[in-house]
C-alpha cells in the first residue's frame, strides 16, 4: 500500500547539509523536474506563488536558498495540521518503519518525497504558476506518470489528496480515492486532522477494510456526529 497525501504549508527550519534534487526515493527519477522548478522558483513573483506582505518576504528568502541550505526528513519537516494528525514520532518502531516507506507526499517542489527522503524548506504550492513551466500541478501531471504508474504496478495507492493536488496525479492501477466527509462536507481544519489519523489508522492497519475506519467527534475536532469516507474508483 502507498498513501499520497499533500505536503503542508508549516514546515520546520533548519536541519543539516545542503538538500540537492537528485536525492532521495525519487531523486534519480525526478531530478529534471526538481531542478526546473527549482530554477523558476527562485525568480517566481509573489502572485505566482500565492503569498502577500510579510509571508512573500519570507518565502522569497526561503525559496532562494534552495540548493544551498539544509534538510530534514519528511516526518520531520511537514508540522501542519495533516502531519500533526499522523504523528509519526508517537508510532511504535514498526508502524514508523511502514509510515516512511509508505506515506508519499506530492510536492509542488519535489513531485514525489517519502517521509525518510531529505526535504528543503521550501515554498512551492501545488497551485503556483511559474513563468516557464505554467501552473505546477499541469507540469507535474505529466512528469509524475512514469513514477506513479511504477509505484501502482506493485502497491494499491490510497488517495488522500486535496483536489489542487489530485491535479498532478493520474490514477492508474488499483487506485483508491478516499475523501473523509462530515455532516459539513469535506474540507477544512478538522477533515485534515482527521486524514491524518485516518492515514495513521492505515498504517496501524494495513490488513483492515478502508470503510471499516471510524473516528470519534473529539479525536478528529469535527464538528459533525461521524465520519463517513467516501471511495472513488480509478479513472484507468
Amino acid at each position: 500500500m502507498i498513501i499520497l497525501l499533500p505536503p503542508s504549508e508549516g514546515k520546520a527550519p533548519g536541519g543539516r547539509g545542503i538538500w540537492q534534487p537528485r536525492e532521495g526515493s525519487f531523486g534519480e527519477a525526478l531530478e529534471r523536474p526538481r531542478r526546473a522548478v527549482l530554477k523558476d522558483l527562485a525568480t517566481a513573483s509573489d502572485a505566482h506563488l500565492k503569498v502577500r506582505g510579510d509571508l512573500a518576504v519570507t518565502a522569497r528568502q526561503i525559496n532562494r536558498q534552495l540548493g544551498r541550505g539544509p534538510s530534514l526528513p519528511g516526518y520531520q519537516r511537514y508540522t501542519g495540521v495533516v502531519f500533526q494528525g499522523l504523528d509519526v514520532a508517537s508510532l511504535s518502531a514498526d508502524d514508523k518503519r511502514r509510515a516512511l516507506r509508505t506515506v508519499v507526499v506530492v510536492s509542488g517542489l519535489l513531485g514525489l518525497v517519502r517521509l525518510s527522503d531529505p526535504v528543503p524548506e521550501y515554498r512551492a504550492p501545488i497551485d503556483a504558476r511559474t513563468e516557464r513551466l505554467g501552473k505546477l500541478s499541469q507540469f507535474w501531471h505529466g512528469e509524475l506518470a512514469e513514477s506513479l504508474a511504477a509505484l501502482a504496478r506493485r502497491h494499491v495507492i490510497v488517495d488522500l489528496l486535496p483536489q489542487a493536488h489530485r491535479a498532478a496525479v493520474t490514477p492508474v492501477g488499483e487506485w483508491q480515492r478516499v475523501d473523509l466527509v462530515s455532516s459539513r462536507g469535506v474540507g477544512g481544519h478538522g477533515a485534515k486532522f482527521a486524514k491524518g489519523r485516518f492515514a495513521r489508522w492505515l498504517i496501524q492497519h494495513p490488513d483492515e477494510d478502508l470503510t471499516t475506519w471510524r473516528e470519534d467527534r473529539k479525536s478528529t475536532r469535527l464538528n459533525s456526529s461521524h465520519v463517513a469516507l467516501s471511495r472513488m474508483p480509478s479513472s484507468a
